[in-house]
């Protein structure tokens, strides 16, 4: 296994629940004449992961994707939306975009801090005072550097482009004993079954316990994995 980036033009998602092995793949990329079978790195919330550099839409502005912390994205936010206001929950105070990012950014710094500290307090020598080389070097490592205009954030819905730089992870082809290929499709037919039956779940919540339309079902199911034959 291992890592590539790819484009969301270049990927080619599955018709249906895919496994290899034990592994659920989501589509495929091309190089070449090399088919190969990938996973789409996902952050938070089911995120995609886009490369450092791709350049991100945020309400309060735009900015470029510097970093990851805990799944989430760091990203610079380099213009502003002039439009942009932010209300607090008692309706006492009114923010605009810089006013915005300077306060998720102070935020930001602070679990960072907090993070460092505990850190610190846990693993530094009783006789020094002070973290090993080792120690230090680790956590320089978890806490990433960042500017004043540098907010956390995790995406929803299709933030990226078709031409943006994604991770994925490449799945290797296997060759299956029959058993192991029984197994195989088992894992599809159970994934397919719990897709079903969310999306029935989804409906009954809409219809009112109504039963909900199969060609309704079977137009999500189509849309989740690229199916235009309707058949699924």
């Amino acid at each position: 296994m291992a890592f590539i980036t790819t484009t969301l033009n270049e990927f080619v998602g599955t018709s249906e629940p895919t496994f290899i092995g034990d592994t659920q793949i989501d589509g495929y990329v091309t190089r070449g004449c090399i088919k190969m079978n990938v996973v789409l790195r996902r952050m938070q919330g089911g995120m995609l992961m886009p490369v450092l550099g791709t350049t991100v839409a945020l309400p309060y502005g735009t900015g470029k994707v510097i970093g990851y912390s805990d799944e989430r994205l760091l990203v610079d936010v380099t213009e502003y939306n002039d439009d942009y206001e932010f209300i607090n929950a008692d309706e006492t105070e009114i923010y605009d975009a810089q006013e915005t990012v300077a306060r998720r950014n102070s935020a930001l710094r602070s679990s960072f801090n907090t993070i460092a500290t505990d850190y610190e307090r846990v693993y530094k020598s009783e006789i020094t005072g002070t973290l090993s080389p080792m120690r230090q070097s680790k956590l320089d490592a978890y806490i990433p550097e960042i500017t004043d205009s540098t907010v956390c954030v995790t995406l929803k819905g299709q933030f990226l482009s078709g031409s943006d730089k994604i991770v994925a992870q490449t799945i290797p082809s296997v060759k299956l004993t029959p058993a192991e290929l029984r197994k195989q499709r088992a894992l599809e037919i159970a994934e397919a079954r719990k897709l079903r039956k969310t999306l029935l779940e989804k409906y009954d919540d809409e219809f009112g316990g109504d039963d909900a339309p199969d060609d309704a079902i079977q137009a999500e199911l189509d849309e989740m994995f690229g199916n235009d034959d309707g058949e699924f």
